[in-house]
């Protein structure tokens, strides 16, 4: 499947170093306004080359409209989006063809396709996310006008460097050159990561999510929960290994007691108390925020030397050459939100359905 949402449906397509990377939105409503300098906007954002630590691939990112998009409004027409591959290197691959990176996702495409493109992961790269970063951009532009949702999305972790914060402000945030709102943690991130780069490694780590303002009662009960389509949406994110929620992992530990939370009229209206389950119950929006953890492995394309097999059962030392984040976590900030604003989108349009 290339595609994610049912209602507002998102099909991605493109390669690392092919022509260019793309996708294609349906189901977006007609005659929605729609601000292109935003939607670039969002996608410069997890642009390559933005700091010393992350790939130093360089690319415009201009975001093309092909269809769908007439005199700055949406026509209900599928809209085509695309982005040109114009700094490949191609070439930095050729000795990859037939060898399997340890981490990558090599060796599972060549057995599950039996051919695959060696060149910067083929289909496989993070790069692919470009063009879907622009189309939640849209989906952002959607939501806004019917509810206003802010998508406080920060790095609360980079390697054994943390921080407990769990809500900022997007001023905070982007002020941070590693999307961290807090200035002591952030540079304490600089230093691991430098003292990692050194080494010819590279870092993992963890981003927050508080979604403000998404209204209650969106989600189904059983087969299209609210956290069960986000945590989806996440874990199509390249190198993304864990999603939780609310307490998440905590609640493991817990006591139903403990994690109970007890409702409370406030502002004449009905909520719980500490919000424990992050906004989501039984699969339905609270109205509450929305608390979801999303952790990052470390790109598996390090500088050191180690020893990869090869097509013909062989093995052979290997030295990874090209551009690579050491730490990736960052640029995926704005993958994460747009991602986020897509599921959204596509729970918004369900509920449109249901109150028919």
């Amino acid at each position: 499947m290339n595609h994610l949402g049912r209602l507002f449906s998102v099909t991605s397509f493109g390669e690392s170093h092919g022509a260019a990377v793309g996708c294609v939105i349906d189901g977006c409503p007609a005659g929605l306004t729609v601000n292109l300098d935003e939607i670039q906007y969002h996608v410069d954002r997890r642009k390559t080359g933005q700091h010393s630590f992350s790939s130093s691939r360089k690319e415009s990112d201009k975001v093309q409209v092909l269809s769908g998009i007439f005199e700055g409004k949406t026509l209900g027409s599928p809209i085509t989006l695309l982005i040109e591959n114009a700094d490949a290197r191609s070439g930095d691959y050729d000795a990859l063809q037939s060898v399997f990176r340890p981490g990558h996702a090599d060796w599972t495409n060549q057995l599950k396709y039996g051919h695959r493109d060696h060149r910067g992961g083929g289909r496989s790269s993070i790069r692919i996310t470009a063009p879907m970063v622009a189309a939640g951009a849209l989906a952002k532009q959607l939501l806004a006008q019917v509810c206003s949702i802010e998508y406080n999305v920060f790095v609360t972790q980079i390697g054994g460097v943390f921080t407990h914060i769990i809500d900022a402000e997007s001023a905070s945030i982007e002020a941070s050159p590693l999307r961290c709102p807090d200035i002591e943690t952030t540079q304490a991130m600089m230093r691991e990561i430098a003292s990692c780069e050194a080494t010819g490694d590279t870092l993992g780590g963890r981003i927050h999510c508080c979604i403000k303002g998404v209204p209650a009662g969106w989600g189904e009960p059983i087969f299209n929960k609210v956290h069960a389509a986000l945590g989806h949406a996440m874990f199509s994110i390249n190198t993304v290994k864990g999603v939780s929620f609310g307490e998440g992992f905590d609640a493991a530990r817990q006591r139903g007691s403990e994690h109970n939370d007890q409702f409370d009229y406030q502002e004449g209206k009905l909520k719980t108390v500490a919000n424990k389950a992050g906004g989501i119950l039984g699969g339905i929006t609270t109205g509450e925020p929305i608390h979801m953890d999303v952790a990052f492995k470390p790109i598996s394309s390090i500088q050191q030397k180690q020893t990869a097999a090869q097509l013909d059962g062989k093995f052979t030392p290997l030295e990874i050459g090209g551009r690579h984040d050491v730490c990736a976590v960052p640029r995926a900030v704005p993958i994460v939100e747009a991602y986020i604003a897509i599921i959204l989108a596509d729970f918004y349009l369900h509920q449109q359905l249901q109150q028919r």
